[in-house]
């Protein structure tokens, strides 16, 4: 049950009580303001965030609302992963991703799958034969430490303005990697076009059975064959 007027008017007046020197200039809208803002919470966590906030607190000035929130935010006990935790995650993943990319990715944390974007991602990275992981760890840590610190600021606002703002679940880091992705393509079929160009100038010079030829081709552009038989 969220907060009522009456249990708001309770908590100005243990700030008050706590900082003898806080005094709202407007009693009615200070109480007003402060049941609007933490509308979305109980009277328990926001006694809570009160109570962490004045015995923490070395300042000597009396709380605002949002600090109050970062109080209950903090003490919400969500799990959160460190940024090399989170790559470990990803690093882990990868190395599965050749023909398991979806199950993998449905295995991370929400967190950590907003900051990789799609488990095609997953994929793309397991089968490029240019994978850099120095690089790749660079940037998701990039990426994850920016959507976390969204995250973070995002839960302390309002549902209804959430909602306003319309969040969307593509991030930038995502993205990133989409453009990654498809200029990675563009780079595999230039090399496939080129490798296509030898298997052609290579018939032209040394015949060879239709088969394989076929079969060198399928090889060099990177197709499921990947054994010439003798």
């Amino acid at each position: 049950m969220m907060m009522t007027r009456e249990e708001t008017q309770g908590i100005l007046m243990s700030i008050q009580a706590a900082y003898p020197n806080y005094r709202a200039p407007d009693k009615t809208i200070a109480v007003n303001t402060w049941y609007k803002m933490l509308s979305e919470y109980t009277y328990n966590q926001v006694s809570a965030g009160l109570k962490a906030y004045i015995l923490s607190d070395t300042s000597g000035f009396a709380p605002s609302i949002g600090q109050i929130i970062d109080k209950i935010h903090s003490m919400s006990g969500q799990e959160e992963f460190s940024e090399m935790e989170a790559w470990a995650l990803v690093s882990k993943a990868i190395r599965n991703s050749g023909y398991n990319s979806q199950e993998e990715f449905e295995k991370l944390p929400p967190l950590v799958q907003k900051a990789v974007g799609y488990p095609s991602q997953l994929r793309t990275w397991a089968l490029d034969e240019d994978y850099n992981e120095g690089v790749v760890s660079s940037n998701f840590i990039k990426c994850y430490r920016t959507i976390a610190q969204r995250e973070k600021e995002m839960q302390k606002i309002p549902e209804e303005i959430r909602k306003a703002i319309g969040m969307s679940n593509r991030n930038p880091y995502s993205v990133q990697i989409e453009g990654k992705r498809v200029e990675s393509i563009g780079d595999r079929a230039n090399k496939n076009q080129g490798r296509i160009a030898a298997v052609q100038s290579i018939g032209e010079v040394v015949p060879m059975p239709k088969g394989y030829k076929e079969r060198l081709q399928r090889i060099l552009t990177g197709g499921p064959e990947e054994i010439l038989l003798p």
